[in-house]
């Protein structure tokens, strides 16, 4: 059975997924939503991050950015979330906003954020319509760890149910 895109994007839907927003080193800041996101290893510390070819943030690490930050998102960012996903508008630029922090890359860290992962771009693979950005973590931690996450599961933002 051969699956076209709307098939896949429903048959991947019902992955659960936790939310990040990648953040640029840059001084005009730019950020995207990312989902799909995992560990590669543990020595080194590396992670991977796909990002679509028609993004900003593509052109950006294309154009030379060698590094960003994945801000693990708490449900009570599902705003965040939202906008990095151009899917809503703010009132007001969230990097101006909202506590932010820097760390070894200069990517800007969401103080709010349940944690983060710094990361200078070890590697980069394309596949399909995405490059696979492999990530050294060069700095991060839990800035918020009692935080339930945001979730994303067939086309909708949750969280965890309380018990």
């Amino acid at each position: 059975m051969s699956v076209d895109n709307g098939t896949f994007r429903e048959l991947m839907g019902n992955f659960a997924t936790g939310c990040t927003v990648l953040t640029l080193p840059d001084e005009s800041h730019h950020g995207m939503t990312a989902n799909a996101v995992s560990s590669v290893s543990l020595d080194p510390p590396l992670v991977l991050v796909c990002v679509d070819h028609d993004t900003e943030c593509y052109e950006r690490l294309e154009g030379g950015a060698d590094g960003y930050c994945l801000n693990i998102l708490a449900e009570h960012q599902q705003d965040l979330g939202e906008f990095f996903a151009d899917l809503t508008e703010l009132a007001e630029d969230p990097f101006e906003t909202r506590p932010t922090t820097t760390e070894a890359t200069g990517a800007p860290v969401f103080e709010e954020s349940i944690a983060y992962l710094d990361c200078s771009v070890e590697a980069a693979h394309e596949a399909g319509d995405h490059t696979i950005y492999i990530g050294r973590v060069e700095s991060g931690g839990v800035l918020n760890g009692e935080d339930k996450p945001l979730l994303f599961f067939r086309g909708e933002w949750d969280g965890i149910a309380d018990e």
